[in-house]
């Protein structure tokens, strides 16, 4: 991907349509500068480049809704428009971001939503966010951050980078190799790890549940192995020895199913006797139940016979009670009713008869009160016509009260304006004063930011010294004193190992002697004299050697040389490690020793350690660093004094180009204002004066006196309408009134002749009913009415006495037949016999029960520990290979600590570092090469991707954080470079042809300067577009093709400047 042209419009803080920046015109020298103030925007090119591609800007802090520029007018629209090239085709996209502006028309504000559109060649373009995201993706075949990664080295990220730890840069380099997969594994292996021991867990827990409420009989012999068992198991938790957990539950059952035999049988012979005792005990009840039976029914005969008398006379009451009820007692009720009527209708017409009254005298007041209401209509007519007048003169009230109110306000106006001219006159003086106030300041100022830079370096400095005198003091120091007791411990090996070697040479040729003189005692055996000796070939012997007391075997002599060999072996390792240790001391001592002295002869101790021993020197390094700290501390204080200074400096420039610019417009403005609108308002005046004297005279003074004399013309008027309308109502509603209560009169006295008449004849029926149902008057019979309640309990009485007695008469007939021929029993010992045999049963029933249960509930646990043994067994082995593959992805397998995931990446990290190198030697004149150390693995902390410098001058590393600034930003330039070379072979073989560099050049001299600009030169040789983002001087004179940023009040403008 080439850049060939980028348009921004209102994007950042440009405020309008910038000038189209061709980069076309840059491919001849490849290397341009952008160049401006501080803050005027140089950056947001490459973010305009980044936005137009994927919808975001290149820092993460940068947010995509606030890109509108803040100086735009409403009228302008905020969009980037980008040309490039890719594989040789023509591309080109359009993006808006989402912002808000002001209505072209009106108040309030509108909002823009993002827009996007891809054009490719001929094709059809390509609409929407999320569509032109995908597009350029597919297209680059990069996302956001890789394409941040390869065209971009942003400020100050890759310093971070450069000084990361392991653990920060194998999050960067899992994006870099896309190894998260690995990463991934790791966790994914966990689980399973973690599940399956889990479920072995579950699966060894339920056994060892299972197992342990498997029951036995106390007195048991296998009870007390059982418990034993059962408590190892849930000590352990584990089911490590389920056979024998299996083979102790199978014996137990065994053991209960002979006993539970025995039981049942024992139980069955109890039974057999328990119910012969209990058919004896049933029949001897039997026969004492029917004689007792037989007894009561004879007794019930004789209390029914008994009550007979009172029964018959209860039958012939309740029938005359019910002749008085259900035959008199309706006709009766009719009569009451009808007469009741008559008493009713009587009333009626009395309280009709006054109502009719009442009516007549009504009907006479509404008369008399509608004439007196029609004799107010002319006065009604005369408060109609006032309306009507003041109606018609309103508008000529408002515009003249309309006219004395603007004409007020004119003149309160006219009373303000020397206060307001004043005003303006003290606003001009005190922003001249402003003015000259900000120019003092930025004066007094001026050189701050230099002052800065130097501070800045000179804290780099002795930041730089320190950290290198830290690690002297809290890494060196102590591994010197690490390396001292290990001398001391190595010697110690070593004395003990010669010790030893020395007793076992000594035993081994005293095992020797012994040997020897045992063969020669042996040989001379049997030698008499004249015989040859086998030794020496002698034939005479002065004195036979002897057989010694003490004996020693060839076993035991070769034993002891192994002994002797092994132990001279183990001295000859204890000299040499003892010899190493004490090289590698010395050497240590000399590059700590030198270390120590490059520090104190640093400018800013300058102390002379020469001569000096390494203790004396240590002890000077210690009492320097805190020299250093207190002066690192004085910086710290004199570069925030300075900062606040810039700071002061930088608002003092912004505040007088407000004052010269904005606020001495506005004040320019406000005074013009006020003369248009003095004198606005002088005209104002003298016009509406004229307008009030050509209105004529009205009827009150105000529209407010005339608006209430209207508002009671209409209120009395409207009461004298309302006072008619009601009396003609209230006359017609009389009339009606009268004329129906009449009627109704009439209507209750023609009823009241019909309900007498049906009065008489109701009582004539009751006298007759009365007299055919035998009784002698209305009170006898009155004094017989029963409720139905009362009439159906009594019948129920006597039905229920007749039913008793028929049937204790049919039971009394079965009873004497039952009872023929049975005596009475004593049933008391058969009942004490069948209880005793029943507890006997119960307790042979609750044996065998419990016998049964155990039984039941032991094959039940057996059933379920067996249905476990293979998911057990499948548990077991999943736990063992994950966990097994788990460590050895982990990286625990071993004595280093290094994950899959982080072996990978550092092999691919060693790729970058040699891309770096070859940028970073010439850039430094072959004085450094990045290094990843490699001497880490077993320790705690892996630091295998962190990163050392090696000094080609002295020969030794050390860490990238001693380097200093300018030394920092050379190798976290090379870094970037080498990590944009890879990111491109790892992703495809893309060639991105745009590099952007934003910054990190303040911190260089001049030659470096050069270095840095001849190996991105030579890289530009390559087709490839550079671009520097920076103010250095230098680069400005050096570099001819540049886009010059600068700020202004109304935003940033740029130009494009090709060196011809």
């Amino acid at each position: 991907m080439k850049p060939v042209k980028l348009i921004m419009s209102a994007f950042g803080p440009y405020a309008d349509e910038m000038p189209a920046i061709e980069f076309s015109t840059f491919e001849d020298k490849g290397l341009f500068l952008i160049s401006g103030d501080t803050g005027a925007g140089k950056t947001t090119i490459f973010d305009a480049i980044c936005f137009a591609l994927y919808g975001e800007t290149s820092g993460s802090y940068r947010d995509t809704k606030n890109l509108r520029s803040e100086y735009a007018k409403e009228t302008t629209e905020t969009f980037v428009d980008f040309y490039f090239t890719h594989q040789g085709r023509d591309y080109h996209v359009k993006r808006s971001p989402e912002y808000e502006r002001k209505k072209k028309r009106g108040d309030g504000m509108i909002s823009i939503k993002e827009n996007a559109v891809f054009y490719s060649g001929d094709d059809t373009p390509i609409e929407g966010q999320k569509q032109v995201n995908e597009a350029v993706k597919d297209l680059l075949h990069v996302d956001v951050k890789q394409f941040k990664q390869i065209a971009m080295i942003a400020q100050g990220e890759f310093w971070d980078l450069l000084n990361a730890k392991t653990d920060e840069r194998t999050k960067i380099l899992r994006t870099i190799f896309q190894t998260s997969g690995y990463n991934s594994i790791e966790f994914k292996l966990k689980d399973r790890m973690d599940t399956s021991y889990k479920q072995k867990a579950r699966t060894e827990d339920s056994i060892v549940q299972y197992f342990s409420d498997v029951a036995v009989d106390a007195g048991e012999e296998a009870a007390e192995s059982l418990a034993e068992l059962q408590e190892r198991a849930k000590r352990s938790g584990s089911a490590w020895n389920l056979e024998e957990i299996m083979e102790t539950i199978k014996n137990v059952i065994g053991s209960d199913e002979t006993k539970l035999a025995v039981a049942d049988e024992r139980r069955e012979a109890l039974e057999a006797e328990y119910d012969k005792s209990k058919e004896a005990l049933a029949t001897a009840e039997t026969n004492n139940g029917f004689i007792s039976r037989l007894e009561g029914l004879q007794a019930k005969e004789k209390e029914l016979a008994g009550k007979k008398p009172e029964i018959d006379e209860k039958e012939k009451l309740l029938t005359r009670q019910k002749r008085a009820t259900r035959e008199v007692m309706p006709v009766y009720s009719s009569w009451k009713d009808k007469a009741k009527n008559v008493e009713g209708i009587e009333s009626q017409i009395s309280q009709k008869e006054e109502a009719v009254k009442n009516a007549e005298m009504k009907a006479g007041q509404a008369g008399t009160a509608l004439t007196q209401a029609k004799e107010k209509q002319p006065e009604a007519d005369k408060f109609q016509k006032l309306i009507t007048t003041i109606d018609r003169e309103e508008s000529k009230y408002h515009q003249r009260e309309e006219l004395t109110g603007e004409i007020e306000k004119l003149e309160n106006a006219s009373l303000g304006f020397a206060a307001e001219e004043t005003s303006l006159e003290e606003r001009e003086k005190a922003l001249k004063d402003e003015i000259e106030a900000l120019k003092e300041t930025i004066e007094k100022l001026k050189n701050t930011p230099e002052k800065l830079v130097e501070i800045i370096a000179a804290g780099e400095k002795i930041r730089n010294l320190r950290d290198r005198m830290d690690t002297i003091i809290d890494t060196k120091i102590p591994d010197r004193e690490s390396k001292k007791e290990d001398l001391v411990r190595k010697q110690s090996d070593y004395k003990e190992a010669f010790e030893a070697y020395e007793k076992a040479n000594k035993e081994r040729m005293e095992a020797e002697r012994i040997l020897d003189d045992c063969r020669a005692g042996i040989l001379a055996q049997g030698l008499g004299e004249g015989q040859k000796c086998p030794v020496c070939g002698s034939v005479h012997h002065p004195e036979l050697a002897t057989v010694p007391k003490e004996a020693v075997t060839e076993e035991r002599f070769e034993e002891l040389k192994v002994i002797e060999e092994r132990l001279q072996s183990e001295k000859a390792k204890a000299n040499t490690a003892a010899e190493t240790a004490k090289i590698s001391l010395g050497e240590f001592e000399v590059r700590l020793r030198e270390d120590i002295l490059d520090c104190l002869e640093n400018k800013i101790l300058d102390r002379d350690g020469t001569g000096k021993e390494l203790d004396d020197l240590i002890k000077d390094i210690k009492e320097a660093r805190d020299t250093v700290s207190e002066k690192l501390k004085e910086n710290t204080g004199r570069q925030i004094e300075l900062e606040n200074a810039n700071k002061a400096l930088t608002q003092a420039k912004e505040d007088l180009d407000k004052a010269q610019g904005a606020k001495t417009e506005t004040l320019t403005k406000d005074k013009e204002n006020f003369r248009n609108r003095k004198q606005e308002t002088e005209t104002a005046k003298a016009e509406k004066e004229a307008v009030l004297k050509t209105l004529e005279e009205l009827s009150f003074d105000s529209w407010k006196t005339a608006e209430e004399e209207r508002r009671k013309a209409q209120i009395q008027k409207q009461e004298i309408e309302d006072r008619i309308k009601e009396s003609e109502e209230t006359s017609k509603k009389a009339d009606e009134k009268r004329t129906s209560e009449k009627s109704a009169l009439k209507t209750l006295r023609d009823s009241l002749v019909k309900a007498k008449e049906e009065a008489e004849g109701s009582r004539q029926k009751l006298d007759a009913a009365v007299r055919e149902n035998a009784f002698a008057s209305v009170d006898e019979m009155l004094g017989n009415v029963r409720t139905e309640d009362e009439i159906t309990a009594a019948e129920t009485e006597i039905n229920r006495y007749r039913q008793e007695v028929t049937t204790n008469k049919t039971q009394l007939v079965d009873a004497e037949k039952d009872a023929e021929g049975r005596q009475m029993v004593d049933v008391a010992q058969l009942q004490e016999t069948c209880d005793s045999q029943k507890t006997q049963v119960e307790k042979a029933q609750s044996e065998c029960n419990t016998i049964r249960n155990r039984l039941r509930g032991n094959r039940d646990k057996l059933e379920k520990i067996s249905a476990q043994e293979e998911a057990l067994e499948k548990a077991r082995k999943e736990n063992s290979i994950s966990t097994r593959l788990y460590n050895l992805v982990k990286g625990t397998t071993g004595n280093g600590k290094i994950t899959l995931e982080q072996y990978i990446q550092a092999a691919g990290f060693d790729g970058i570092i040699a891309a770096a190198n070859r940028r970073l030697l010439p850039m430094s004149d072959g004085q450094y090469e990045l290094y990843r150390q490699e001497d880490s693995l077993g320790k705690k902390s892996n630091t295998f991707l962190d990163l050392e410098v090696l000094d080609n001058f002295t020969g030794h590393r050390r860490p990238v954080g001693n380097l200093s600034g300018g030394e920092s930003f050379k190798a976290s330039l090379s870094l970037a470079l080498g990590l944009s070379d890879t990111v491109s072979m790892n992703l495809g073989g893309i060639q991105m042809d745009a590099l952007f560099i934003d910054e990190g050049f303040g911190t260089l001299d001049r030659k470096s300067i050069e270095s840095a600009m001849d190996i991105l030169i030579n890289l530009s040789g390559t087709s490839k577009l550079v671009g520097i983002i920076s103010h250095r001087e230098e680069l400005m004179e050096n570099i001819p093709q540049q886009i010059r940023v600068k700020k202004t009040k109304d935003g940033s403008r740029l130009t494009v400047e090709t060196g011809l």
